[in-house]
């Protein structure tokens, strides 16, 4: 029995050392900041290091006491706009008492004293996933999860469905539908967006008059809350 559980307590230590950071594959730059632009340029909100080796060490701020209260107040909107802007109808899927204050994190921001704007990274389980959520409109959607931030002021939570239709052409309808899972703590949360299913549409050419392209676009979309990001999520750095 004891050597049992010498055993087990081996291969716990040696699962927790085997536990690292993310890291920026192939990242080119110097250790820099990780920033989120919440409130602006003037007011970035530090939430971590990227090192040379492109190890991340992240850590979301506990309060934000260094942003002026101004600065809060122009860029807090209504959550309902926040978190279902993607939705059709989306005012009206919160009461008054729920639609608290809440802003988008934006992207994750690489800053230094020298660069504040360096370049910005995705997190994704699938990197073929940049290209799409970098142009929505051209390039293919494919099955797998990107990953955002979003700020509250209170404690939230949600759990209902929503869709988007968009006129494609005149015998065709995109819609993605959105089930939501949400529950949302005061600070920076992160959400997962889970595209379950994609369909293909032929969409008009934003370069060629009278020429569709065949591009993948999402059916249904599971966006839900995360304490933390999975480990299998990969960190893609875009540099300027």
């Amino acid at each position: 029995m004891k050597k049992s559980v010498l055993f087990l307590m081996a291969c716990a230590f040696q699962v927790g050392m085997a536990q690292t950071n993310p890291i920026v594959e192939n990242y080119p730059l110097k250790a820099m900041d990780l920033v989120l632009f919440t409130f602006g340029m003037d007011h970035p909100v530090n939430i971590g290091t990227v090192a040379n080796s492109g190890e991340l060490n992240i850590s979301l701020p506990n309060n934000l006491n260094s942003i002026p209260e101004e600065a809060k107040e122009n860029f807090l909107s209504d959550t309902a706009f926040v978190m279902f802007s993607k939705c059709d109808y989306s005012n009206d899927i919160l009461s008054e008492s729920e639609n608290i204050k809440a802003a988008g994190g934006g992207y994750i921001s690489l800053s230094s004293k020298d660069n504040p704007y360096s370049g910005l990274i995705f997190m994704v389980t699938d990197e073929d996933l940049v290209p799409w959520l970098e142009d929505t409109y051209s390039n293919n959607a494919v099955v797998g999860s990107y990953f955002e931030l979003v700020y509250l002021i209170a404690d939230f939570s949600y759990q209902g469905q929503c869709s988007r239709k968009v006129s494609n052409t005149e015998n065709d309808i995109i819609e993605t539908v959105y089930t939501y899972d949400l529950k949302l703590n005061p600070g920076y949360n992160f959400i997962e967006y889970k595209i379950e299913s994609v369909l293909e549409h032929a969409v008009p050419s934003m370069y060629e008059e009278g020429v569709f392209d065949n591009l993948m676009k999402p059916r249904t979309i599971t966006v839900s809350s995360t304490q933390a990001v999975p480990p299998t999520t990969k960190w893609i750095g875009k540099y300027f």
